[in-house]
């Protein structure tokens, strides 16, 4: 199609579009009027309908209980309920038979035409919810006893001191039932029906609708779930607008007028107004025809120019005529130099960004090929520019760290280069509009400084009990040294004597008591990989404060300690445990010079145990508290700042987590969370 016809089709669109809206609106809001001002008068019908049944109702009530009016003897009168009987019936046009079943459900007689029955067992389905309501019961569809499909109302017969005698039963007349809802219809069109609680049908409009099973159809659903309303919905295939409503008898009343029927007025109207609006589209055709060649001709001109300076690579210059036009089109072209200048600065910076940053970069499209890649990413990766763009990603093997559905974030990879060496790379992601950015720098000498940057961090918390150890095992060296001074004099003097075996005894425990401080140490300065096993947080807390109390005592430092009676293990790895426990009471220890005092607590809960740190030192400024977890931030004027970096860590990688408060000068609360019934791994 040539462009002076695509754009005799916009101009054709944007006036016929409007109209068309217009036409639809009207259309539309003709509808809605309708549809309310026929939902309007289902409603009001419902309401009389339901009002007309419930007096209906109310009055069967009242002629079976005039019915079954007792003598004076308080016993039953059988002769003059079937005369009340055979009298309400002749009044009333909605009772078509009453009948009385005694409390052996035996009927006794059949008003208007059956005085007497011998011998007639009839299960009335309602029999036992009449004998307990006290009140009346309204029933669905049933069988009676000619195994009719009827509705009944039945109420129970007491004596005055409430013996329960039978039950007197009234079947009500379907087709009055049915008189009432035509005579309410609206239009001939129109339908109506009652349901009972299972959805088959106790009176309609039309006949052969009775005892038909409606609970398939969408509006029975509705009155069946007790709700009321008004809905457009299909009933019998047919779109139609309907008014449903629950019934007290746990009945359910819909009434209804088929689409076609309800919307013929409107579909007059709307054939009016396409035949009016075909008339003003013929006018508007000839409008476009003969002043189209006016406006798109100067149009098609101004885009071909443009086409032109799309084609070229650089900054075209414009003809300097076309430049001085004072019109709507020198003004067009003028806007398009000034574009073109600043897309090509867009794309020099844009290029100067993507090679000055000291990360390699790639760009994936939505297909995975490879799109940009910088400077740094060929010195990192190997191969050049041209071998990279344009191809997909699955073409060079050991990439799989990159894939273009990968969400946005970072995550750290392993990638291994051609002679074989295995690189650790932090890769950052981000989705755009038609594809993927990554950027890649090579941490891997980061994590090994780290590495041992954390090793030594281990060896100065070791440093820190060294002291206490060393004085710990100047008390037993004493003992050993005048013990074995004595032992030695009382052999070369009295070799028998009973001193000998007490000092060899007291050699003996200094001994084992040595060996026990050195094995502490041992346990605490071991490297190697331990497996996750049962931890007593209890016992783990009181062997760091164990050997940290040298240091405490040093410093004036009171450790006050809240542990409930039962703690129970948690899965972990004990070293490490002691390790974290270490750096944070080593933490309090510090921020305490002057002394004070530490509050240990355990606290457990359902499923997870928890251990708070409290000490009364100068505390952390809100602005510091917030990189207290980052690596190489410390307060400390020798500190290194990895103590809390690992300690957190440790607890992320038993599944936990350490939470800290803090303020300048207030103290600081740190708060280890442990969940418990964690499997053991072995790891």
């Amino acid at each position: 199609m040539k462009m002076t016809r695509k754009f005799l089709l916009v101009f054709a669109l944007i006036l016929i579009l409007p109209i068309v809206a217009i036409h639809q609106g009207i259309v539309r809001y003709s509808e809605n009027v309708m549809q309310a001002n026929i939902i309007e008068n289902n409603e009001i019908m419902a309401e009389l309908i339901v009002n007309r049944m419930n007096s209906e109702m109310n009055d069967v009530v009242s002629q079976l209980q005039l019915v079954a009016g007792l003598s004076d003897q308080h016993r039953l009168n059988l002769p003059m309920m079937y005369a009340r009987a055979k009298q309400a019936i002749s009044k009333s046009t909605i009772i078509q038979s009453i009948y009385f079943l005694d409390t052996d459900r035996r009927m006794l007689f059949e008003a208007p035409f059956r005085p007497e029955i011998q011998e007639t067992i009839f299960d009335y389905p309602k029999f036992d919810h009449v004998k307990w309501s006290y009140t009346y019961v309204v029933s669905g569809l049933i069988s009676n006893i000619r195994n009719e499909k009827s509705v009944t109302v039945a109420i129970p017969v007491f004596y005055d001191d409430r013996q329960f005698l039978g039950v007197l039963v009234a079947e009500l007349s379907r087709n009055f039932l049915s008189n009432i809802l035509r005579s309410t219809s609206e239009t001939r069109e129109g339908f109506s029906f009652i349901t009972d609680n299972e959805g088959k049908v106790i009176a309609s409009t039309s006949d052969f609708d009775w005892n038909v099973d409606f609970s398939e159809e969408p509006i029975v659903q509705y009155l069946l779930k007790g709700d009321s309303g008004s809905v457009l919905e299909a009933y019998r295939g047919t779109k139609s607008v309907m008014t449903y409503q629950t019934m007290r008898e746990n009945w359910g009343l819909a009434l209804g007028v088929p689409e076609k029927f309800a919307f013929s007025s409107v579909q007059t109207l709307s054939k009016a107004l396409t035949y009016s609006f075909l008339g003003i589209f013929g006018f508007i055709g000839c409008l476009i025809f003969v002043g189209g060649r006016q406006i798109i001709v100067p149009i098609l001109k101004v885009t071909k120019f443009a086409q032109r300076i799309q084609s070229q690579k650089g900054p075209a210059p414009l003809p300097e005529p076309m430049m001085k036009r004072k019109d709507e089109i020198g003004e067009l072209i003028r806007t398009f130099q000034d574009m073109n200048e600043r897309v090509d600065r867009s794309h020099r910076f844009l290029q100067d960004i993507i090679e000055g940053i000291p990360y390699a970069l790639i760009t994936l499209n939505e297909k995975g090929e490879v799109t940009r890649v910088n400077r740094k990413w060929v010195e990192l990766f190997g191969k050049s520019e041209a071998e990279w763009e344009g191809k997909r990603l699955t073409e060079f093997p050991g990439y799989q760290f990159l894939k273009t559905e990968m969400n946005s974030g970072e995550r750290e990879a392993t990638w291994t280069d051609e002679d074989g060496a295995s690189r650790i790379l932090n890769v950052v992601t981000a989705s755009f509009y038609d594809g993927l950015l990554a950027v890649v720098q090579d941490i891997s000498q980061i994590r090994m400084l780290e590495s041992h940057v954390k090793q030594s961090e281990q060896l100065a918390l070791i440093g820190q009990i060294t002291t206490g150890i060393a004085h710990e095992l100047k008390n037993p060296l004493a003992v050993l040294s005048s013990s074995s001074e004595l032992l030695k004099e009382e052999i070369v003097h009295s070799p028998d004597s009973e001193w000998v075996p007490t000092l060899v005894h007291d050699i003996d425990s200094e001994i084992a008591r040595m060996t026990s401080i050195v094995n502490e140490f041992l346990t605490l300065a071991k490297t190697k990989k331990e497996a996750i096993g049962p931890v007593q947080l209890d016992d783990l807390l009181n062997r760091v404060l164990h050997l940290l109390r040298i240091k405490f005592n040093e410093l004036g430092i009171e450790v006050r300690r809240d542990f409930p009676d039962y703690v129970p293990a948690i899965a972990g790895k004990t070293n490490k445990l002691i390790q974290v426990f270490l750096n944070l009471l080593v933490n309090s220890m510090d921020a305490m010079p002057r002394g004070g005092a530490i509050d240990i607590r355990i606290l457990v809960s359902a499923d997870e145990a928890g251990v708070e740190i409290a000490d009364e030192g100068d505390g952390v400024s809100e602005e510091h508290l917030q990189w207290l977890f980052n690596p190489f931030f410390s307060t400390k004027e020798n500190g290194n700042g990895l103590g809390l970096s690992i300690a957190r860590d440790i607890m992320k990688e038993h599944g936990g987590s350490l939470e800290m408060n803090s303020g300048k000068f207030k103290g600081t609360v740190v708060l280890c969370l442990f969940p418990l019934g964690r499997k053991e791994d072995g790891q």
